[in-house]
């Protein structure tokens, strides 16, 4: 299970365990979520240290104006024990950009080890 702080977005997960986590974009004017056919939300887990992609994918379908990211224990089991970060991109079909990590460009994610 993943933890999520939902003021800054930093994250803890433990080893192995499936880290899914949901989320709806909001139109700061209108107060209504949104995306649209053609969008697509980025994530991308690097290494402090060197800033090297660890895991990156592309989320294009939003069932309900919902944005879900899927990290399956196959994924995080091979993690090493330790801190990341992590951005959100959010790219509109017309080639706007926007970082969705709220008043920064990343956020921090954080590796426990599990218990064998």
């Amino acid at each position: 299970m993943i933890k999520l702080n939902k003021n800054t977005l930093d994250a803890e997960l433990v080893q192995g365990d499936t880290g899914t986590f949901s989320f709806s974009i909001v139109d700061a004017n209108t107060g209504k979520t949104f995306v649209n056919p053609g969008d697509e939300v980025w994530f991308t887990l690097k290494k402090i240290i060197d800033q090297s992609v660890i895991i990156q994918k592309k989320i294009t379908e939003f069932p309900n104006d919902i944005v879900t990211i899927p990290l399956p224990p196959s994924e995080t089991k091979e993690l090493e024990a330790g801190n990341y970060i992590y951005d959100l991109k959010l790219i509109r079909s017309d080639g706007n950009v926007d970082t969705l990590n709220p008043n920064r460009p990343h956020s921090n994610f954080t590796v426990k080890k599990g218990v064998d």
